[in-house]
């Protein structure tokens, strides 16, 4: 374990190591959420189409039909992204101020 030198450079390397993981984490929760939330716009589209085929109604792009379902998936992952990694940052710089 290493000691705290004078000029705090073991304290910032744990607060940085703190960050890093933080960061880790919110971008695990965003590759599982947007995973998640992606086959569920793929099985929406599916159903969609065969809904429109049943119908008699042409059925639609991809571009046009999926890749907006797989954009409202990436932004409602991203906020997860921001909120986790914004917490985790804010929380590791107040635990960090307050050990001084």
């Amino acid at each position: 374990m290493s000691k705290l030198t004078p000029d705090g450079h073991a304290g910032r390397r744990k607060k940085q190591w703190a960050m890093g993981l933080w960061v880790l984490f919110a971008l695990v929760v965003f590759n599982v959420t947007f995973d998640w939330e992606t086959r569920a716009a793929g099985y929406a589209f599916v159903a969609s189409q065969v809904a429109r085929q049943q119908a008699g109604q042409p059925t639609i792009t991809i571009n046009d039909g999926f890749r907006p379902m797989v954009r409202a998936a990436a932004r409602h992952s991203a906020v997860w992204l921001v909120g986790i990694a914004a917490f985790g940052i804010a929380a590791t710089t107040a635990a960090g101020k307050q050990s001084r």
